[in-house]
């Protein structure tokens, strides 16, 4: 896997070379496979629509076997276009500007099949004109401005030859009965006033549909400098939590050793203040410690230096090592850990210690929040396609109204265990919501004040993709 950072990995893959996602060529690729996708519906509607008009409706004079002709050319041009949309090489650099150049042939060949189609029921006086504008649309969402109006002047120039081919008689006249208003031919006024308006029509779509295509282009630009600039502070975050945790682990962990040697040797004639203020002082430090590994966890997990450590991972294997590592402090509490496992429990694919980090503050966090003689559970399951751990508790519990904002950085639950609130920073149960949220897992809890809380996560055992 890359190291590069997340954000930037995203935008290159969804952007390629393109100056916009709008004309990127994931989306140019997307959209292009859903015009095709709608050419596929406009044959099926020539083929059963002449029949309809013709037998159905009773439209006279249609030449059914000319408008078969030309959706049979249609689908094999379509065909043409899906094959290669769909097995061409569009990963390559130079697929922006093909996948543009592709867009600008099956736009004008669009405005040809439309012009021939609207020749063979009608012309100038077919309703079906109006499907200029769609084409129009078309090219002005996708489009840059100047190749919008060269669109669209070649389809007007298509829509002028013909009318005015209408007009002189100069290729055969349909003249389907129903399907347009009047059979007679159509006159130099008529020519003449037809054209004017579809020329404003034609000039006002391109003009304002190509202007409000400029528009969210510029305001994607702008989003695009606002984004690059938080990507540049959030680096420097990074750098500077990376500093500050790797300059203040080690005197942390020094000072915590020192305290807790002293505490140790001192002699039993020490007054009761002055071991009360040592004990005091090494909790402090030990927190110390705790923030600055917590720090260290936040910083590796938004940098995406973790990726190159994931391997399978069963929360099993998790759960029994927790279990008997955390034996002996529960029974110093007259606590009792007991394991339920699902023993066909699949493996995860994860990097081992963010896991293990996860599950541990679990643990330690029914281990402060329940009484002595409490009782806790450690459980794996499998809920569809999701490899689940949890931690039940006969603990003091957590009051409902602060359920919701638990899992947040630095919020830590009002609960008092024997008179006392348990130690800690609040950046625990957050970081769990991290690691989850970086394996599209999830994190949830639930909790009854006195009687005690269950908190799980959940990982799918399928393929993922981080998500930071």
């Amino acid at each position: 896997m890359s190291d590069e950072p997340a954000p930037k990995t995203i935008k290159k893959s969804l952007l390629g070379d393109a100056p916009s996602f709008l004309v990127s060529p994931r989306f140019l690729r997307a959209r292009l496979f859903v015009y095709s996708g709608g050419r596929f519906g406009v044959v099926a509607a020539i083929v059963t629509g002449a029949w309809f008009a013709t037998y159905v409706v009773g439209v006279e004079n249609l030449p059914v076997l000319e408008l078969h002709i030309l959706a049979a050319l249609l689908l094999l041009f379509n065909l043409g276009i899906f094959a290669l949309l769909y097995w061409g090489p569009w990963e390559t650099k130079a697929s922006y500007w093909q996948l543009m150049l592709l867009m600008h042939v099956t736009i004008n060949l669009d405005f040809v099949f439309l012009t021939a189609a609207l020749w063979l029921v009608g012309g100038a006086a077919s309703p079906f004109a109006s499907f200029y504008i769609l084409h129009i649309i078309l090219a002005a969402m996708l489009l840059p401005r100047a190749a919008v109006f060269y669109h669209t002047l070649f389809g007007y120039f298509l829509f002028v030859g013909l009318v005015v081919s209408q007009w002189l008689e100069l290729a055969p006249v349909f003249t389907p009965v129903g399907a347009i208003v009047s059979d007679t031919p159509i006159s130099g006024r008529y020519a003449l006033t037809v054209l004017a308006v579809q020329a404003v029509l034609f000039a006002v779509t391109a003009l304002l549909v190509s202007e409000i295509a400029a528009a969210l282009k510029r305001g994607e630009r702008a989003l695009s400098a606002l984004n690059k600039n938080l990507e540049q502070l959030s680096e420097m975050r990074r750098d500077f939590l990376h500093l500050v945790t790797h300059n203040l682990k080690a005197p942390a962990a020094a000072a915590t050793m020192l305290l807790e040697t002293v505490e140790t040797l001192w002699s039993k004639e020490v007054s009761d203040n002055a071991r009360t203020a040592i004990g005091r002082a090494r909790v402090r430090t030990q927190e110390l410690s705790e923030l600055v590994q917590d720090l260290q966890q936040l910083t590796a997990l938004e940098s995406g230096a973790l990726r190159a450590q994931e391997q399978p991972v069963n929360l099993n294997d998790i759960a029994r090592k927790l279990a008997e590592i955390y034996e002996e402090p529960a029974a110093r509490k007259q606590q009792r850990i007991t394991l339920e496992l699902d023993a066909a429990l699949p493996d995860v694919r994860a990097v081992p210690r963010l896991i293990h980090e996860a599950a541990v503050n679990y643990v330690t966090n029914a281990l402060k929040y329940t009484p002595e003689g409490g009782r806790i559970i450690l459980r794996t399951r499998l809920d569809e396609n999701m490899a689940v751990f949890e931690v039940e508790d006969t603990g003091v519990g957590v009051p409902e109204e602060h359920l919701k904002r638990l899992f947040g950085e630095f919020v830590r639950a009002p609960a008092q265990v024997a008179g006392k609130r348990p130690t800690g920073i609040g950046l625990g149960l957050s970081i769990v919501k991290r690691i989850m949220q970086y394996y599209n897992g999830k994190v949830y809890v639930s909790s009854e004040e006195g009687k005690g809380s269950v908190f799980g996560f959940a990982l799918p055992v399928t393929a993922w993709t981080p998500n930071i």
